[in-house]
């Protein structure tokens, strides 16, 4: 455990119990309780790393992001891309694409999975996510902004079908001369953003994009029970994209309460 996390190798575990069940193979090694000392022993010799630090794009931040963005077909699906990831809290990888063919269309998100209503509204929806593994499909509504606004997803994605009309089986979003529209890519690019918007870019990755928008809603007053309903959460999981700004509020508390004991009669 001094190169894997212990929930990593809990999880290696349970795969070889599953490994063991799906051959009919015996499986009372995995019941031993000394599977569980050893790995919380592993934890106590070598610690627990902390989890990754990623900022949340905020949509503030995101404003001015986007007005670095170039007007080019590049450009316009990274815009396109950000508003519409931002406004449905989607998940870096349910948007993004290494390789296509005819039939990707059918595990990764393509021209066909936007409906366009007549109340200016959108129905996007996801062919395969982190928490639909039997590929049912998510349906999410998309609103446009009711006014004018850069963030707004719904003109966003009237602007990229106008300009750069594609087969209903193509990528939703693309880069010039056929290149993959990847993660890589996408954090690339948002680093590069910051960047050139005069913000730092360190801790700023793919998923920043869903934890800002769980921030801004937490901001704009809207509640934990409609947040995990937005980013389709069916955990409490939803906190750990609440916590920067939790701990914003907790360090200002902590401010106050320690101010009080410069405090003498």
């Amino acid at each position: 455990m001094q190169k894997v996390k212990p929930d990593t190798a809990k999880s290696y575990v349970n795969a070889i119990r599953s490994f063991h069940l799906e051959n009919n193979l015996p499986v009372t090694a995995f019941n031993d309780p000394r599977v569980d000392l050893v790995i919380r022993g592993g934890k106590r010799v070598y610690g627990v790393k902390g989890k990754r630090f990623r900022l949340p794009l905020t949509a503030p931040l995101l404003l001015r992001i986007l007005n670095e963005i170039t007007d080019d077909e590049e450009g316009i699906n990274v815009r396109t891309a950000l508003c519409l990831a931002f406004a449905g809290f989607l998940r870096s990888g349910e948007f993004t694409w290494n390789t296509w063919s005819l039939e990707h269309h059918r595990f990764h998100l393509a021209r066909t999975h936007v409906q366009f209503n007549l109340d200016h509204s959108v129905i996007l929806t996801l062919p395969l996510s982190k928490i639909d593994q039997y590929r049912i499909g998510a349906a999410i509504p998309i609103a446009s902004s009711p006014d004018p606004s850069p963030l707004c997803p719904v003109q966003a994605l009237r602007r990229l079908y106008s300009l750069y009309p594609r087969p209903s089986t193509s990528p939703l979003f693309s880069r010039t001369y056929g290149q993959p529209f990847t993660k890589q890519f996408l954090v690339a690019k948002i680093r590069e953003l910051h960047l050139q918007a005069g913000i730092p870019s360190l801790g700023f990755s793919g998923h920043s994009i869903r934890k800002g928008a769980a921030v801004t809603a937490a901001m704009n007053g809207i509640s934990r029970d409609d947040i995990k309903l937005l980013g389709r959460w069916k955990s409490d999981a939803v906190d750990n994209y609440l916590d920067s700004l939790n701990q914003s509020e907790n360090i200002s508390n902590l401010l106050q309460l320690n101010a009080q004991l410069h405090r003498f009669h």
